[in-house]
């Protein structure tokens, strides 16, 4: 019954495709002009041409387009607009959001997710296997949240399987029959029950998973990614600072109960399986400590299959400005240092770390021990982990650039290209290139805003970044040739978003 189901979902995702593009008119010719325009690591005038949601063709921006021998309808010229400044590059690709549909959907939903996602100039997101309820850690709970998705899609969504003691054996299915993109586990709690920490047996029994669907699809990965901290430092530091009667509500005693010992010992071991396991690739999720950089780059230099992303948060603020109280701020791992900050943004210049996602992951104001007047104090150490950043990651890191003297070339890397090489999804999201998805995301890079939290389109609107000052307003996000938001929407009408899967990896038979 459940390879029916399948197969329905997939007749129907064609089905739903054809009939938005006789709707969308996509095989008519489309064109993009623009003065700054992010392409091959430069900032060039271009004309991009685009049908059928591809980018088929470049060229320079003085093109006559009075040359083309057919009709033309153009998306985007920038010479419409007094301000010369406006930047095109790819749409952003976040491949770590927690959307939480099916079973929370108070906490947030793939309607207001994926539309947080396109105000953002976010054109794919990748789905966390948890905390949606059931977790996606087998065939059927995948079901689940494909039919979740039906009909609420404002960007593409790929999704993620989860890797917990026992469900080694759901993982071909997962892939083959599920076009998972990837799989996520922990090596301590998660805080969902359904949800456990593996061990070591764990881990070696799913890579040798991993290793078979290596072999059988020439050599094509299927990333392992990993929730780096080991629970014993926490579990003592967290025993010690009771005993002591340290303030809960103070951000240094919940900085002090996760010390970065937990992810320094969490991450050597994850670089010494993947070591003995040579051709399984394996990623750390939202890295924060900044002592385990040297140890990624040597390991990556020995040639590890091994990478490592950090969060816009990590790269943004800072353990010493968390206002009293204010559990909005706490995540886990936790925003650290600002010495720490400074090293994590060393290794994004030198490469040892290259894409940067939002780990967006909110929850409602109870969760969070606060209430919705915003002058409530909250409990670090009962509050839910989590920091809700979506919608603002292109201005967060640009901001900093910005600040930096780190040349805008670099946020099409860092955002759209890293990522996506991440999950298998390069070969049609990224930077800007031909064959690729017509993804794109216009913005001022010269252009600033306060951030104001009620006027985001997530579903609970509080943010740890109410009332900052950010670099870099989106005036457009374009989706497969297809314009989803512009400057000034209050909501996302376009609903043409699909669900992404790995066609190598796809079971053909």
């Amino acid at each position: 019954m459940e390879i029916w189901k399948v197969i329905f979902s997939i007749w129907f995702l064609l089905f739903q495709n054809f009939v938005l593009c006789v709707m969308n008119d996509d095989n008519k010719l489309k064109v993009i002009r623009g003065r700054n325009v992010i392409y091959n690591g430069n900032v060039k005038p271009l004309s991009i041409f685009i049908r059928n949601g591809k980018t088929i063709g470049i060229k320079d921006y003085s093109f006559n387009l009075k040359r083309l021998n057919e009709n033309y309808e153009i998306l985007f010229d920038d010479c419409e607009y007094k301000n010369k400044d406006l930047i095109i590059m790819g749409g952003l690709v976040d491949s770590h959001v927690h959307v939480n549909e099916p079973g929370r959907t108070e906490w947030e939903g793939f309607e207001s997710a994926t539309s947080a996602a396109a105000a953002g100039g976010v054109t794919t997101i990748v789905d966390m296997p948890l905390n949606s309820s059931p977790v996606t850690t087998n065939f059927k709970n995948l079901l689940d949240k494909i039919e979740s998705m039906k009909g609420k899609l404002r960007v593409d969504v790929g999704l993620l399987g989860g890797i917990i003691p026992g469900n080694s054996k759901e993982i071909k299915k997962m892939v083959l029959q599920g076009g998972v993109l990837g799989f996520k586990s922990f090596l301590l709690p998660s805080g969902i029950d359904e949800f456990p920490p593996v061990n070591d047996n764990d881990i070696q029994e799913a890579m040798n998973e991993m290793k078979s669907l290596k072999n059988q699809f020439n050599n094509s990965d299927v990333i392992m990614m990993f929730h780096a901290e080991i629970e014993e430092p926490i579990k003592e530091a967290t025993e010690r600072l009771i005993h002591e009667n340290a303030d809960p509500k103070l951000y240094k005693t919940y900085l002090e109960s996760r010390p970065k010992i937990s992810e320094n010992q969490a991450i050597s071991k994850l670089i010494e399986i993947t070591r003995q396991n040579e051709i399984v690739s394996t990623h750390i999720v939202h890295l924060s400590s900044s002592e385990s950089i040297e140890r990624i780059r040597e390991a990556i230099d020995q040639g590890t299959p091994i990478s490592a992303e950090t969060t816009y948060n990590y790269l943004h603020l800072t353990s010493e400005s968390v206002p009293y109280g204010n559990t909005l701020f706490k995540s886990a791992p936790p925003v650290r240092e600002h010495e720490n900050r400074e090293l994590l943004w060393n290794a994004m210049r030198n490469g040892t770390i290259k894409l940067i996602v939002s780990d967006h992951s909110p929850c409602t104001i109870n969760l969070k021990q606060l209430k919705a007047d915003n002058q409530s104090i909250g409990d670090f150490l009962k509050a839910w982990g989590g920091i809700s950043s979506l919608e603002l990651g292109l201005p967060i890191i640009w901001t900093e650039c910005k600040n930096r003297g780190i040349p805008i070339t670099f946020l099409s890397e860092w955002l759209s290209n890293g990522p996506s090489k991440l999950v298998g999804l390069n070969d049609r999201k990224g930077s800007i290139e031909i064959g690729r998805d017509a993804d794109f995301v216009i913005f001022n890079p010269n252009e600033s805003f306060i951030v104001n939290e009620k006027k985001l389109f997530l579903k609970n609107k509080f943010s740890a970044y109410n009332g900052e000052k950010l670099f870099g307003v989106v005036y457009e996000t374009i989706l497969r040739g297809n314009s989803i938001f512009k400057k000034g929407d209050n909501k996302i009408k376009k609903i043409i978003g699909e669900r992404l899967i790995k066609s190598n990896l796809i079971n053909k038979k």
